[in-house]
């Protein structure tokens, strides 16, 4: 693998250490040479090497490049997954029997789920409140400290009290639930209360590498700290701190700084080398902010020479519509390579609902009919994503969500999945679905098909018992009911449909800038750049203030050749953000 002099010594520490990454840094290039590198140390012992990151997404992107380059032999010593993943299955799933809430067991809940929504309703009621259709994800981001004090922006707001909170986490734990957030917060617990959970980590990872560190939360740093403490662990920590944009999450540029302070990691590595953008995109990032060492364009696109443009249109949807597809059209910039990122997905529906009305393709909000957090509706659209585009990409997509689901469904580690024996069944569940495809009419008829090939492979493999052979058909029931929920025909889905939920490459993409996090794109779209939403209109403090900047950071450092502003003129009360105008981009 090659490596830029910078990223080499990076890699080449042995001690701790956190790496400051540019965007565009090849920081994904970087945490797989690391990786390798750590393999080789643990080779011949029982220990292993963690890699942990923020995004479903990024998981697999890691492991797809780790597993291009690494043998099968080397994979099972590795444990790449989102923090969440990584504290579920080697802290809370081992040892929840130990906390009394959950010594009958414990099911994991999604904000999509219909279990969430009925305890936010239920909630929301008890206190005499009625629902609304912000409810469940202003309850998905309660949180607790490590304290257990109540925290998250509906807290700070007023929207939701504290005894509301707690009132839904003494539901949730009544029946059996755990949310994504009580997953930390319970961790921790036991990594406190039991600390031979700790000594047992520390003895098995050798390495601890965490990803987008800048979005480490006050929870995830404790456990890690519990972690350090026992002495057998070191930590490859790649972060960003003018890209820390979860706040809302409890994350803070002071408390990744504190940490890395804390294990003594060297802080005398950086990548400043951009591959992503051209150099005209990289000067407006500097504009915004100053990086020391400069941030330097320095890969395919160097040297393209589109200037970034200022759009004032009549509203986003005008400007996506009118100014920005046209332009990309003429740039040769298909619709796969573009986004168009707004601060809130509020901003993004009406776009997403006249695009679609002009039968433009678009992933975005309402592009999945039904609940993502049913039981086959991830393995569903990977297999047909490999349907769709058969590469190496797709294969391990299927092997990962397959895996994830069994785990789910059984609460069992198939670990065996990441074998030969694993691999022959993966490309007998492909096979079962080409021949689904061609045999059967499109929608729920090929997923209730596609179930059943999947369950029967499963049970022969004996990867699924007898009772358990019925839940994926189940799922395709839930799935079809949420469909119909939302005037959606089943039988009018297609196998294009759900393959491109799993590989875009053909559709427009509506995020936030939350959501584009990570991502990276020909063209970008920057609308609704108005002071009110970025920054928003509640801002107070300073953190706050320098939070809208880091957001909006991130949002241009996406583009690789074109970037796009455009401020909503229509929004009489708020001018164009501040970033736009003097002393930052004086665009305006």
């Amino acid at each position: 693998m090659i490596l830029t002099e910078e990223q080499q010594a990076a890699v080449s520490c042995q001690e701790s250490v956190f790496l400051t990454a540019c965007p565009g840094s090849g920081k994904t290039r970087t945490i797989t040479a690391k990786l390798g590198r750590c393999l080789e140390e643990v080779e011949g012992s029982s220990r292993a090497v963690a890699c942990i990151t923020y995004t479903n997404a990024a998981v697999h992107e890691i492991e797809t490049r780790v597993r291009r380059t690494l043998s099968l032999r080397e994979v099972w010593a590795l444990d790449i997954s989102t923090i969440h993943s990584f504290c579920l299955n080697n802290i809370f799933r081992p040892h929840a029997h130990k906390l009394e809430q959950f010594r009958q067991g414990f099911k994991v809940i999604g904000q999509d789920s219909e279990e969430f929504e009925a305890l936010v309703n239920q909630t929301r009621a008890s206190h005499g409140k009625r629902s609304s259709s912000r409810d469940v994800d202003e309850f998905a981001q309660l949180r607790q400290d490590i304290n257990g004090t109540v925290e998250g922006a509906p807290i700070l707001s007023g929207n939701i009290s504290v005894a509301e909170a707690l009132e839904f986490w003494r539901l949730m734990y009544e029946r059996g639930f755990v949310d994504f957030s009580s997953i930390l917060f319970w961790s921790h617990r036991l990594c406190i209360d039991y600390p031979e959970i700790c000594n047992y980590l520390s003895a098995r990872f050798a390495w601890i590498l965490v990803d987008e560190f800048q979005d480490t939360t006050d929870l995830q740093t404790a456990i890690f700290s519990e972690i350090y403490r026992c002495g057998n662990t070191r930590f490859f920590l790649v972060g960003d701190l003018c890209q820390s944009i979860f706040g809302f999450a409890g994350a803070s540029p002071a408390l990744a700084e504190a940490f890395a302070t804390e294990i003594h990691a060297r802080r005398d590595f950086s990548l400043s080398f951009n591959f992503r953008s051209s150099q005209l995109v990289v000067n407006d990032a500097e504009r915004i902010f100053q990086r020391a060492p400069p941030m330097v364009a320095e890969g395919r696109n160097k040297y393209l020479n589109l200037a970034t443009e200022y759009n004032h249109a009549e509203n986003p949807t005008a400007a996506v519509i009118e100014h920005f597809l046209p332009r990309i059209q003429q740039l040769g910039i298909t619709l796969g390579e573009s986004a168009v990122l707004a601060s809130s997905w509020f901003k993004l529906i009406p776009i997403a609902k006249e695009l679609r009305r002009q039968g433009i393709p678009v992933l975005g909000p309402g592009a999945r009919p039904y609940r993502r957090q049913r039981l086959f509706s991830i393995l569903a659209e990977r297999i047909c994503g490999h349907l769709c585009e058969p590469d190496f990409e797709s294969l391990v997509g299927v092997e990962r969500a397959l895996y994830e689901t069994l785990l789910e469904a059984t609460n069992r580690l198939p670990l065996r999945l990441f074998s030969y024996e694993g691999r022959l069944l993966v490309y007998k569940i492909l096979a079962d679905a080409r021949h689904v495809q061609e045999n059967s009419q499109l929608g729920s008829e090929f997923l209730y098909a596609l179930a059943a090939r999947v369950s029967e492979r499963l049970l022969s493999a004996e990867y699924l018992k007898v009772p358990e052979v019925d839940m994926l058909r189940a799922s395709v029931v839930e799935m079809e009911a949420d469909m119909r929920r939302n005037k959606v025909d089943p039988d009018s889905l297609t196998v294009d449909e759900l393959g491109i939920l799993a590989r875009p490459k053909r559709a427009l993409k509506l995020l936030t800038f939350h959501a584009a996090k990570g991502r990276e794109f020909g063209a970008v779209a920057m609308v609704d750049l108005n002071e009110g939403s970025i920054p928003f209109y509640q801002a107070r403090t300073n953190e706050e203030f320098e939070e809208a900047r880091r957001l909006f950071y991130v949002g241009l450092t996406r583009a690789e050749k074109y970037l796009m502003y455009a401020p909503d003129a229509r929004d009489y009360r708020n001018r164009p953000t501040r970033y736009l105008g003097q002393g930052y981009l004086g665009l305006c």
